[in-house]
């Protein structure tokens, strides 16, 4: 019996599905600090974004695409699934039941780390599109936490083709918006795994306001994983 071929086995898979590459580096950064012994899988679908914009958010059309992509990562035989656009969050309820293995929406873990410490909360974006799925996940998880909490939007728009051209710019700006929303808020939600880095870039003093998505993702996927080992 092959033990090289046994330890490979044990160790697990997640998949990562996403709406654009600009996720890849913030998600596999996490996986690094967080869950370093998984192996990752990504599934991709950039017409995703075009889907959102021409279609005001998430549509029938996405939720079906999305469905597709978490059943094609189950049959890839990976051991859960983290879902990296926020956008596309609620088509995970819809998906379930058509899904054996776990399935983590990115924001969920954050917002339940937030709404637990926060009075007013910021979330923070570069389209209303995402907006539109994140805002009713907080009120939600508010409403379960039994919770009085002020919810802000704040849209940082037009800053998007930054990040191909001149990413540190990019982040600069998101911090700058980041920063702010903290001035208003006890807690700020970077409700996009790419405008995560922008954290990093945030005054000092308010940086600890500042919440971005991958490490609290990546924490609930390996907490479910490793219950599900027991």
């Amino acid at each position: 019996m092959n033990l090289k071929s046994i330890s490979k086995k044990a160790l697990p898979r997640v998949a990562l599905v996403s709406s654009t590459r600009a996720v890849f580096p913030s998600m596999e950064a996490a996986f690094r600090d967080v869950f370093p012994e998984a192996q990752i899988l990504h599934l991709l679908d950039e017409t995703l974004i075009e889907d959102f914009r021409r279609e005001g958010g998430l549509s029938p059309h996405s939720r079906r695409k999305a469905l597709q992509m978490a059943l094609t990562a189950q049959e890839a035989g990976v051991d859960g699934i983290l879902v990296t656009c926020s956008t596309l969050s609620p088509s995970v309820d819809d998906f379930r039941p058509f899904v054996r293995i776990p399935i983590v929406k990115i924001d969920e873990p954050v917002i339940e780390e937030v709404v637990q410490n926060a009075d007013t909360v910021g979330l923070l974006a570069t389209a209303e599109t995402v907006l539109k799925s994140v805002e009713p996940l907080v009120l939600k998880k508010v409403r379960e936490a039994g919770r009085k909490i002020s919810v802000r939007p704040f849209i940082k728009g037009d800053v998007w083709p930054l990040l191909q051209k001149d990413p540190a710019a990019f982040y600069r700006a998101i911090a700058g918006a980041a920063t702010e929303a903290a001035k208003e808020c006890q807690a700020v939600i970077l409700t996009q795994v790419s405008i995560g880095p922008g954290r990093d870039y945030v005054e000092e003093k308010f940086r600890n306001r500042v919440y971005a998505s991958p490490a609290y993702a990546v924490q609930a996927i390996r907490k479910i994983l490793s219950n599900t080992e027991k």
